[in-house]
Formats: structure tokens, C-alpha cells, sequence
């Protein structure tokens, strides 16, 4: 018999006894017979019963007396009593106490041997939905997938672990919350709660791609799948979605379109810096010559100097956007950042005059990495300027870092009016700007420089005014191919 348990019968009488352990063993169960409840609880520590028959009455006195100690040490064994005499009270007494059933003599052994196999195909399901749950656990647990049930309304029934190590959201915390209002943007909510809840009557959503909002206020794109929870009536109760943060797949693909996109700038600025070199030389020198020609003339010497600069802005504009599209190659040197970013504050001394600017630094020792040191004062250069751009006198700019041994932090906050939503979604894209002139490509080449050297760059709006520049670069240089972990 597959579904065969250990038995353990407490009969002092040996005829009958011996019965009904012939009646079981019919079955395949193992059974271990006692005559008293002192050598039974002896007996219970060595085996893993499934069941335990006992007598009414032993030699070490009534079972309901005993009933709560031995079901104590047999564990989850179910306990059958069998009796020759039975009053109502004394059954109440024991079904109470937890008896499952009270057999009264002479044993049917037709409906002890049903009685003990149902206990036996409860056990196997029990152990089946045991390991079951075990399993499910294991899968939550251990899956890099977001799992979650929602309610009807959209209230959150059950998070996994990987949610709130991905998001910061824990189970408790979201518990009977309403997961769109917690979760997902308000622009978003509407939309996103019409899909999630669209299982209920149809087939379940796949594919389909949001973006879930962490504590910190991080957006994680996120790919579920859902479908419908039913209950025992086969009617809709809850909602099961299984979510995977696709967010660095899609950086790859964005960063795998901009490298094709930056190809194909460079292959075009290339081939217009080529044509436009001799075009802007000749103006250059047909300026100059038509200097010498009207220098009596104050109002031609201003429209040429007009053109002169024009043409100096348009070689400038040339040159940055060639710049931005061509590969990086750095040259790696041990050098200290705070170095760095004072000699580029010293040359921009020109940039400063007539300003009222101070920089100070919060930074208590040297912060020494391997870095290229003329792209890094791009870098500086870029923020500086951006910096004293953006805020109106007195401007005040706080440069601070640390290392933590495998990285440098540095940061840098202004005192100008902070950035929009969209300006920190958008700052470091390619051509975008809020300035009236310019590219739009300063912050764009520091993110690539940055992200050069395994750094990373990201900028935020203070609560009490200006913006905030955080750069963490590696300590060490960084071979081209990383390990993932």
C-alpha cells in the first residue's frame, strides 16, 4: 500500500491486541504494540505515527485523563479510542480533547481498516500540499520575479521578497494597500489599473510593459503577466501577476540605438567638418583682410567682428558635436579628482569676472583614482559652467566627496532655481537644453565620459533650491569586460 503508516496500538488485552494488528498488517501498515501509556510515550519518540489506537481504560488509568500528554508526545498523529462501554459524556469529553474517532468493541475491522486508510490518504495529501507550499516558497523566495496578488480593487494580498529588494516596498507595508495608488505614477494609474484588472473575465495579459515607482521614487520598468485567481466556485477572487524588471534590458537596447545613432552622426559630421574646414578658413581669412580694408570704418569693423564671431561659434558647434560622436578613448593615470577640479575652477577665472561666485569644498582628504585627467576636466569644466550659468549672483557651488575603497563619490550643488521633472528625466539626453544657445550636448559628453570609466552620473533638484550633480567613479580602472555577479 503506497499510503501505508506507522501504527501504534495501546491495548493491554493480548488477544485483542494481536487482532488488531492481523487487521491492519492486512493493509501494509507497520504496526507497534503497547499495554500502557507509559511504554507508549516511551515509544512515540523513536517512530513517526500516522495513527495511534488506544484503549479507554489501561493499567496507568482512564484515557481522558492522559489524552492532552500523549497527544502532545505523538505529535500530529491522529488518536482513535476504542472501548467496550461508552457514555455520552466520556465521548463529548474526548472529541474535544481531539480524538478523531470512538470505536466502541467488538471492532468491525471493515470500518477500523476504512477509518486508518482515510487517515493515510489524508496524510499523503497533507504531505503532498505540504511540499507543495514548500515549493511555492522556495519558487518566491528565490525567483528574481516580482509575484504579486491583488484583490478585485487592486489591493495588494501578497508580495515576494524579490519585490521589496528590487523596490523597497515590504510585504507589511503593502498589505491591504492600494497597489496602483502606492506603486504607479498618477499619470499612469488609470491605464495600468484597467490591464491589471482585465484578467478577471478573460484570458490573462502578457507583454504587457509599465513602470513601477520604489520608495526612493526609482522607476522600474517592469514586464508582467497576469491572470485570474478563482475561488472553490470557479468565480474570479484575485489577481495573479508575475512581473520581471526588464529596466536593464531596455538601457541596453536604448544604449545599443544611441551607439548606432552616434555612428551616424560621427560618420556625418566627419564628412560636413571635412567640406566646412576650407569654407570656414576662407571667411576667416576674408575677415581678416576685410579688416584691414575698413578699420576707418567703426560700423563695418563691428558687422565684420559680428562675422567673426559667427564664424568662431560655428567652427565651436562643429567641433563639439564631432566631439560627442567620436569613441571615447581614455588614458588611464592615478590622479587626485580634488586636483583636477581646481585647476579647471583656476581657468575659468575668465568666466568669473565681474560675478559674484564661491565655491567652497566639503571634502576631507585627497581623492585619488584612475582616470582620464583631461577628460575628467571636461567633466568639471561642463558643471562648472553649467552651474554659474544657471544661478544668478551671489552664486554659491559645494563641491564634496569620499571614497568607500572601491569607489569615489563626488558631488557638486548650486544655488539656481533646481530642475524640473522633466529636465532630471531628460538632462542627459543628447541636444536637449534649457539654455537660449548651445548644443545640448555638455551634459551628454560628461555622461559618457563618466559611464567611460564604469561610473555613473546623476542629477537631482534640492528641496531647498539648486541642483545636485552626484559622479561615482571607480577607484581602480576597470577592464572592458565585467564580470555580472
Amino acid at each position: 500500500m503506497n499510503d501505508a503508516l506507522e501504527v501504534l496500538i495501546i491495548e493491554d488485552d493480548r488477544d485483542t491486541l494481536a487482532n488488531l494488528i492481523d487487521i491492519l498488517e492486512l493493509d501494509g501498515h507497520t504496526i507497534s504494540g503497547v499495554s500502557t501509556l507509559a511504554a507508549a510515550k516511551a515509544l512515540a519518540g523513536q517512530h513517526d505515527f500516522g495513527v495511534a489506537i488506544v484503549d479507554r481504560k489501561l493499567p496507568d488509568g482512564m484515557i481522558e485523563d492522559f489524552l492532552p500528554e500523549l497527544k502532545e508526545v505523538l505529535g500530529q498523529a491522529e488518536v482513535i479510542v476504542i472501548t467496550g462501554f461508552a457514555d455520552m459524556q466520556s465521548t463529548i469529553t474526548a472529541l474535544r480533547l481531539g480524538v478523531l474517532d470512538y470505536v466502541v468493541k467488538p471492532i468491525i475491522p471493515d470500518h477500523l481498516r476504512r477509518t486508518v486508510i482515510r487517515i493515510a490518504e489524508n496524510h499523503r495529501l497533507g504531505k503532498a500540499l505540504a511540499e507543495e507550499h514548500a515549493f511555492a516558497d522556495l519558487v518566491l523566495n528565490t525567483a528574481e520575479a516580482i509575484v504579486l496578488v491583488l484583490d478585485l480593487s487592486g489591493n495588494v494580498i501578497q508580495s515576494n521578497p524579490y519585490f521589496e529588494q528590487l523596490t523597497g516596498w515590504s510585504e507589511d507595508r503593502l498589505k491591504g494597500c492600494d497597489w496602483f495608488e502606492m506603486c504607479i505614477n498618477e499619470a499612469d494609474r488609470n491605464r495600468v489599473r484597467d490591464v491589471f484588472l482585465s484578467p478577471v473575465g478573460q484570458q490573462g495579459v502578457r507583454g504587457f510593459v509599465d513602470y513601477v515607482r520604489g520608495v526612493d521614487g526609482t522607476r522600474y520598468q517592469v514586464r508582467w503577466s497576469n491572470t485570474a485567481l478563482s475561488n472553490h466556485r470557479g468565480e474570479a477572487s484575485a489577481v495573479l501577476a508575475v512581473g520581471v524588471d526588464v529596466s536593464d534590458v531596455t538601457e541596453a537596447q536604448n544604449r545599443a540605438l544611441q551607439a548606432e545613432r552616434l555612428a551616424a552622426i560621427g560618420e556625418t559630421m566627419t564628412g560636413l567638418a571635412h567640406e566646412s574646414r576650407n569654407a570656414l578658413q576662407r571667411i576667416q581669412a576674408a575677415t581678416e583682410m576685410l579688416l584691414l580694408e575698413v578699420e576707418d570704418n567703426e560700423h563695418a569693423l563691428k558687422d565684420v567682428r559680428a562675422i567673426q564671431r559667427a564664424n568662431s561659434d560655428l567652427k565651436c558647434l562643429l567641433d563639439e558635436v564631432r566631439s560627442f560622436a567620436a569613441p571615447i578613448h581614455l588614458r588611464y593615470e592615478s590622479a587626485s579628482l580634488n586636483s583636477i577640479w581646481r585647476r579647471v575652477w583656476s581657468d575659468l577665472t575668465l568666466k568669473r569676472t565681474g560675478r559674484v561666485i564661491e565655491l567652497r569644498e566639503d571634502v576631507d582628504s585627497e581623492l585619488i583614482a584612475e582616470v582620464d585627467v583631461l577628460r575628467m576636466e571636461q567633466v568639471f569644466r561642463n558643471l562648472f559652467e553649467n552651474a554659474i550659468s544657471a544661478s544668478e549672483d551671489p552664486v554659491k557651488i559645494l563641491i564634496g566627496g569620499e571614497t568607500d575603497g572601491n569607489q569615489a563619490s563626488v558631488s557638486l550643488e548650486d544655488n539656481g532655481p533646481g530642475l524640473t521633472t522633466e529636465q532630471q528625466r531628460k538632462l542627459f539626453e543628447p541636444f536637449y537644453t534649457t539654455k537660449q544657445t548651445g548644443t545640448g550636448l555638455g551634459l551628454a559628453i560628461c555622461q559618457r565620459i563618466v559611464e567611460a570609466h564604469h561610473g555613473k552620473i546623476e542629477a537631482q533638484s534640492l528641496d531647498e533650491g539648486g541642483a545636485r550633480f552626484q559622479i561615482a567613479l571607480p577607484l581602480k580602472k576597470q577592464s572592458a569586460f565585467r564580470m555580472l555577479t
